[in-house]
């Protein structure tokens, strides 16, 4: 999740039925690893990259939380159609990521939590 996030962040997870667009969360892959990814794609949108820019109902997302030098570089082409209990994340390291763009649309069963707030310096010495 670089640049937003860097080794040593600590991260407030809040366990919640509710997302939003642009939500930092932290998913359960079926291998029982961890992950943190930004939500772009809402459960029945559709969603597509296509010429490394991210169009949620046809419309390009504005994601300010990306620095230029982190978009995606041009590369194939995808869509989807998501069903009402999928989404897709993506990480803000875009070329450099384990997303949906390999994983396909995540389940929401599979979201823990969003993060609510990033603390540094950490409340204790490490």
């Amino acid at each position: 999740m670089s640049p937003t996030l860097h080794p040593g962040d600590f991260l407030w997870i809040r366990k919640t039925n509710t997302f939003l667009r642009g939500q930092i969360t932290l998913i359960k892959q079926s291998n029982q690893e961890l992950h943190l990814k930004r939500i772009v794609g809402m459960p029945g949108e559709s969603v597509e990259i296509r010429a490394g820019s991210v169009r949620v109902g046809g419309q390009s997302l504005s994601e300010s939380y990306v620095p230029e030098a982190s978009r995606l570089q041009p590369q194939s082409d995808q869509s989807w159609n998501l069903g009402s209990s999928e989404c897709i994340v993506l990480g803000d390291a875009r070329d450099d990521s384990l997303d949906s763009r390999r994983l396909g649309p995540i389940r929401i069963d599979q979201i823990l939590g969003v993060a609510v707030f990033r603390l540094w310096p950490p409340p204790f010495a490490l």
